[in-house]
């Protein structure tokens, strides 16, 4: 049998990431999770996700929900909490740039323009 993803399970680990965008931002970056900013599925939001959710295949956040793939089942859409949801515009908008990642080219030079 599978371990199935349900809303409450991914409502969960999104509050769980803390109460403002910035314990999010911290929550984050402790465990790793670095992203590219204005790309819902290569978030720190969806990548932390993408993780800590069993049998996930990939995870998407835009700016008000996730969406979080299963491997063995439907896809499943949650509401963001107001502080993923701040931090997620936030970052988008270049305010933890701690926690972008920087994207290469196949020649492993570093894009400038994301």
């Amino acid at each position: 049998m599978h371990d199935s993803i349900t809303e409450d399970r991914v409502s969960l680990a999104l509050q769980a990431l803390g109460e403002t965008a910035e314990d999010v931002a911290s929550m984050l970056l402790a465990g790793g999770w670095l992203g590219l900013r204005n790309d819902a599925g290569a978030c720190p939001v969806a990548l932390y996700l993408s993780t800590v959710m069993t049998n996930a295949d990939g995870a998407a956040v835009g700016s008000d929900e996730a969406t979080v793939f299963q491997v063995y089942g439907p896809d499943i859409e949650v509401d963001l909490t107001p502080a993923v949801a701040a931090f997620v515009l936030s970052f988008d908008d270049g305010t933890f740039p701690d926690l972008i990642a920087q994207d290469c080219d196949v020649n492993g030079d570093v894009i400038e323009d994301l």
